[in-house]
């Protein structure tokens, strides 16, 4: 079942900025636009997480998709040592 975000008129933050930054650390607010959806307010923390969550989830689908890779063709993977010396010649592992 999705959430109903609070619904405020975008006119309304002029009048109530901190009544609406204090509704926001409950849950994201909805803003209208002459009775339209025009934008969604959202606390910094929550935008923070869902950004996370969202590279967490990229993250997770090229390791699916490597790990497809690996059962489709086993001959592109390579020993650890082999996989350790090609970070440290890109920079990315300290030796």
């Amino acid at each position: 079942m999705e959430k109903i975000l609070p619904t405020i008129p975008a006119s309304t933050l002029r009048q109530d900025q901190a009544g609406i930054f204090e509704m926001l650390t409950e849950s994201p607010v909805l803003l209208t636009h002459h009775g339209q959806a025009a934008g969604v307010l959202v606390h910094p923390e929550l935008w923070n997480s869902l950004v996370d969550l969202l590279r967490d989830y990229e993250d997770t689908v090229i390791a699916q998709e490597r790990l497809d890779e690996a059962r489709d063709d086993p001959s592109v993977l390579i020993d650890l040592e082999e996989a350790r010396s090609h970070l440290v010649a890109q920079g990315l592992l300290n030796d």
